[in-house]
């Protein structure tokens, strides 16, 4: 045969399976027959040997859905599945992460220093959540969760304080849902777990956008995020502006690159939603550096990526657009109207209101302090750090991909724009803390709301994204090994973790030694080291991720695992305060001790002149100072704590404490200004003398503790 016909139409033999006819049988008359066609009238249409073939397992293959630029396939619908569904069952348990069980060591009465503890330990130095929020959200669930609370504040001080409340602003507060439909014990598992679980659903997503769908290496993002020293010393507070950014930042993505002519207008409804509860969260000193952060991703993703398909349906995105930004005016608008006494309020406060910052303070500890969290706790850190919380921010591997960063450059010539962008705005938040920015750049950016403590988590946070998009850049970037590259590489990882072991010694006054840091910088050198573009290993990223995901595992136990608040409303002085208050709500009180007693107190919804004063009540107040000379001391969010002061002139001292939260108030417990005040139950924390309750009767005592009531 010639080679002509050789390449002429194939035969049905030569075909592969797949691309042969099947056999043709003869019409319906000579059914029944073995009869074939002859091979002469098989005519193969044309298309046949040209047309291209389709693999078998691509035929088979299920489509995978979409939501425009994350691919929700099995994997990330297990993983949302999953966190729903530990969600609901922990918080039908009841089961929360507080630190509440310290009451029953610091306000004792009898019953089982370990009652509602299931594990952990308590941390006593997080005032803040089991002092003051624990006690804020039972005063709330008392009361009925009312706009006005003066137990916590001047004013309208539920609606600015993050708290449940029943009002219109509570559809942008989704931690604090539980409380009004499940009541405030499930409300509070709520509230914690929504803290955990709703972080590892949105900080995934916000990653799975990032690296165009690297499952595993947002997973690994989501983790870190949720589980990194910054976050869970806190009580995961900033997870919850870190949440609704992430989301905000993953719906206006997909707004903008969506190519179905209808879905911007459906997507500008959760965007208006998420946006607004992001604005709403009242926590600026954070929020604007995170919202510097979200722009600059936005951007940069823009010019990364292929921008063109933005222009796509463009009017219809503009018009969805503007309907979010409709929604976020409107809710803001209709939020400032109810709270805009308290918001004028609070502007005006010497602290935080009128506070502006201009950064240069420096770190807490310092850049690199993370590294070394193994060797400190709550109770044992440098005196110098302030303390575990304040320290706390996220491992950082950004002055190691710089390296990497400048070796890829020299052998590529191109960095991608995210990264670039991200360098930058790291080393804007860098200079704001260590330097310092002119005063009217800092207001012009509105970041002389935050100090440069607060700075700190938003840079490490971004050196956290900086990290997972290089180890996604890893995955795709190939280039020739050249040992001369590698070790610069090697020598420079060294050089970095050499100094930062350096520096934790200089820094801690010497807290630490440097024998107690070999293994911590051997351990953060050989993932330094596995960043390295010249590193040939093919488990390396997955090497870098378990190794730093075995660093995070200790963060699990910083906070305990608890059911219910009984160590708070099974004690028996908040059951005492409960019943009188009950029988006289509108009665107004006053402590007379510690912060933790008056926090118990608070509690139960009473009306007191002590306690937390989240703003001030400035109409009481100026009952005991008529002419405000002390009003530089109270103008302010504060903790006030009262004790008794007898002069005989009917005396008040005002004085404001060490710290810029607390001022204290000696006052005669029989003082014309607590009567004008309405004040008719007094607690004492010490066995009282005649002069303190004078005009007293006693009410109940219970060891230590006496609570009295005014004669009248």
């Amino acid at each position: 045969m010639s080679k002509k016909k050789r390449t002429g139409t194939p035969r049905p033999a030569d075909l592969r399976p797949e691309q042969r006819l099947p056999e043709q049988r003869l019409p319906a008359p000579f059914a029944g027959t073995t009869q074939t066609r002859p091979e002469r009238a098989v005519a193969a249409p044309a298309p046949l040997a040209t047309a291209p073939v389709v693999p078998k397992a691509a035929v088979n293959e299920p489509v995978q859905p979409t939501f425009g630029l994350i691919r929700f396939d099995r994997r990330v619908r297990l993983l949302i599945g999953i966190c729903v569904g530990l969600f609901i069952v922990l918080t039908l348990a009841k089961i929360n992460y507080s630190s509440i069980t310290i009451w029953n060591q610091v306000i004792p009465d009898g019953s089982d220093p370990k009652r509602g503890l299931i594990t952990g330990t308590p941390r006593n130095m997080r005032l803040d959540e089991w002092g003051v929020l624990a006690p804020a959200f039972l005063s709330q669930a008392n009361l009925g969760y009312p706009v006005t609370n003066p137990g916590l504040g001047g004013d309208q001080t539920p609606l600015v304080m993050n708290l449940p409340v029943k009002h219109f602003i509570g559809l942008f507060r989704p931690d604090y849902w539980g409380f009004l439909l499940l009541g405030p014990e499930m409300g509070f598992a709520w509230w914690w777990n929504f803290k955990i679980f709703f972080t590892l659903i949105s900080v995934t997503l916000f990653f799975l956008v990032l690296t165009r769908n690297n499952f595993w290496l947002s997973v690994f993002g989501a983790f870190w995020v949720t589980f990194s020293a910054g976050m869970v010393w806190w009580s995961m507070f900033f997870t919850l502006p870190i949440s609704f950014g992430c989301l905000t930042f993953v719906l206006f993505m997909e707004l903008l690159y969506a190519k179905r002519r209808f879905r911007p207008l459906l997507l500008s409804v959760p965007l208006a939603l998420l946006s607004t509860m992001f604005a709403l969260h009242l926590y600026p000193a954070f929020q604007v550096p995170f919202a510097f952060i979200l722009v600059t991703l936005i951007a940069t993703y823009i010019i990364q990526y292929r921008w063109a398909a933005i222009l796509e349906n463009m009017p219809i995105k503009l018009v969805s657009l503007g309907l979010v930004a409709v929604g976020i005016g409107v809710s803001g608008y209709l939020y400032y109207s109810s709270a805009k006494a308290t918001l004028d309020t609070m502007t005006q406060t010497v602290y935080p209101g009128q506070r502006a910052n201009a950064g240069g303070e420096g770190f807490i500890a310092n850049w690199f302090s993370d590294f070394y969290t193994w060797q400190v706790s709550d109770t044992k850190f440098p005196t110098t750090w302030s303390n575990i919380c304040e320290m706390s921010h996220f491992v950082t591997f950004t002055p190691v991909i710089i390296l990497c960063l400048l070796l890829l450059f020299i052998r590529t010539k191109t960095i991608p724009p995210m990264l670039v962008g991200l360098l930058l705005i790291s080393a804007a938040f860098w200079t704001y803390i260590e330097v310092g920015w002119p005063m009217a750049l800092a207001k012009a950016t509105l970041m002389s709301t935050s100090t440069a403590a607060r700075v700190q988590l938003p840079l490490g946070f971004a050196g956290l994204v900086l990290t997972i998009l290089y180890l996604n850049e890893l995955r795709t970037t190939k280039i020739v090994v050249k040992p001369t590259y590698l070790l610069a590489g090697i020598a420079g990882v060294l050089a970095i973790m050499v100094y930062a072991a350096n520096l934790n010694v200089s820094d801690s006054g010497g807290f630490f030694k440097m024998s107690q840091l070999l293994m911590p910088t051997f351990f953060f050198f050989v993932l330094g080291v596995l960043l390295l573009p010249d590193v040939q290993f093919r488990y390396r990223i997955p090497a870098f991720c378990v190794g730093l995901l075995i660093f995070l595992l200790p963060n699990l136990k910083v906070n305990p695992v608890g059911i219910g608040m009984a160590p708070i409303t099974e004690n028996i002085f908040y059951k005492t305060i409960n019943e009188i208050r009950q029988r006289e709500p509108n009665a107004r009180w006053v402590v007379f001790g510690a912060q933790p007693l008056t926090f118990m107190a608070m509690a139960t919804g009473i009306d007191q002149l002590s306690g937390l004063k989240n703003q001030p009540d400035l109409k009481t107040m100026h009952v005991l100072d008529p002419t405000a000379k002390s009003d530089s001391a109270y103008n302010r969010h504060a903790r006030p704590v009262y004790y008794p002061y007898i002069d005989g002139r009917d005396s008040t001292v005002i004085q404001l404490g060490q710290a810029a939260d607390i001022y204290t108030v000696g006052v005669d417990p029989c003082s014309p200004k607590l009567k004008k005040l309405g004040v008719k139950y007094f607690v004492f924390d010490h066995q009282t003398q005649p002069a303190e309750v004078r005009c007293l009767k006693l009410v109940t005592s219970l060891g230590t503790i006496q609570i009295y009531r005014t004669t009248e």
